[in-house]
């Protein structure tokens, strides 16, 4: 059995000897179905019970099972990335604001310092 799935990234994917337009293509169809493919993979060696029984083969590789597989995992990676770049922004000015407020004067971090300190 030969090796179908191309695991590791290539400038030449279809290793014609040139990296033209063509290969863009092919990056992109390689790094969609990547997360499919490798869930593929892990059924075949470590699950092979499971992958008799799903009738799982190298060849399933980029095929449609990974590709909807590999949906939800970039729907999940996508939420979870701007998730996170949401609270890293959030941190990031929370932080910026404290590293701030010793330099401020007593009437910029509270407008109405004056008229309640006169009490």
């Amino acid at each position: 059995m030969g090796i179908v799935r191309q695991w590791e990234f290539a400038a030449d994917m279809n290793q014609n000897g040139l990296v033209t337009v063509t290969d863009v293509w092919l990056w992109i169809k390689w790094g969609y179905f990547w997360p499919g493919d490798g869930l593929i993979w892990l059924a075949i060696n470590y699950t092979p019970g499971l992958a008799k029984f799903l009738e799982l083969s190298p060849g399933k590789y980029s095929g449609p099972l990974s590709l909807f597989l590999s949906f939800p995992m970039w729907v999940v990676f996508l939420v979870l990335f701007f998730l996170t770049w949401n609270l890293v922004n959030s941190l990031g000015a929370r932080a910026a604001e404290a590293l701030k407020r010793p330099f401020q004067k007593r009437e910029e971090i509270d407008p109405d310092y004056r008229r309640t300190s006169r009490k």
